[in-house]
């Protein structure tokens, strides 16, 4: 029955296979610990009370709130599930306690160190940092894109998002222009960058260590940036959630939190455009 629920993660609502496996091995501990401690449990009989008892033992254990309270949102996602589909069952995740989690800022990159990094870079990376910075696409959506999502005319790309949801941001005309050369070459038919994301993470992380000294070198660090950014140079809490793809609003707050906590106008001046 589970693997019907990660097949549905996948095919219906259009999640990675990273974010699937993070479900179930959330729903795997879960399984563990109730066939230790609830021997003879099904889903249908597990309560409320069996649910903070698991959280209770991970806490215990050393997890973190962050750790802990995923765990309540992918057994609750499943409970959900198995009631669309039928299944006689309460959700007793729904009353359960979340853990406080301490108020974190989203680790970002200096924007000139960016700008090194991407100005330094060659070939396939540079084409991605580029990308990836100016228009603060997750790097799912990145290797995505297919030529016939981008609109040399409008700077227009068109991105393909989670839960199949697709949306339009804006390139620059040097980022495009360099696609241009590529597709002037005759590699202009299917997707853009024919690589996994593995190795697609691992260029990026290569050629922003040479000049970026963040805690974080990744391509959802440059996502985190762009969003910064934006929020500093004045763009409202909607219009970020729009560009970036994020279902609710709350999750584009902590953007416009961090914008706060910086001194703006030195934000502002960093602000390096691509065009």
């Amino acid at each position: 029955m589970t693997h019907e629920f990660y097949d549905y993660l996948v095919n219906v609502k259009g999640y990675s296979v990273r974010t699937m496996m993070s479900y179930r091995n959330d729903i795997t501990a879960f399984v563990a610990w109730a066939h230790t401690e609830r021997r003879g449990a099904r889903w249908s009989t597990l309560t409320k009370g069996d649910i903070e008892a698991f959280i209770a033992d991970n806490a215990k254990a050393g997890k973190a709130p962050a750790s802990t309270n995923r765990y309540l949102a992918s057994i609750s996602a499943l409970y959900k599930w198995m009631q669309t589909q039928g299944y006689k069952v309460e959700n007793p995740c729904r009353y359960a306690s979340r853990r406080k989690v301490g108020e974190t800022l989203p680790n970002t990159i200096d924007t000139l160190e960016l700008r090194a990094a991407y100005e330094h870079s060659h070939g396939m990376v540079h084409i991605m940092l580029g990308l990836l910075y100016v228009t603060g696409c997750r790097i799912q959506e990145l290797l995505d894109l297919r030529w016939e999502d981008i609109n040399f005319k409008t700077w227009a790309v068109r991105l393909h998002g989670k839960g199949q949801k697709d949306r339009i941001v804006f390139a620059t005309e040097e980022t495009l222009a360099e696609l241009d050369t590529i597709r002037e070459q005759g590699n202009h038919e299917g997707r853009l960058f024919w690589i996994d994301q593995r190795t697609a993470r691992r260029m990026i992380y290569d050629a922003l260590k040479a000049h970026c000294h963040a805690k974080q070198l990744s391509p959802h660090a440059i996502r985190h940036t762009v969003a910064t950014q934006m929020a500093a140079n004045g763009a409202n809490v909607v219009t970020i959630a729009k560009l970036l793809g994020h279902e609710h609003i709350e999750t584009t707050q902590k953007y416009i939190d961090l914008a706060k906590a910086t001194d703006l106008r030195a934000a502002q001046r960093a602000y390096i455009k691509f065009n």
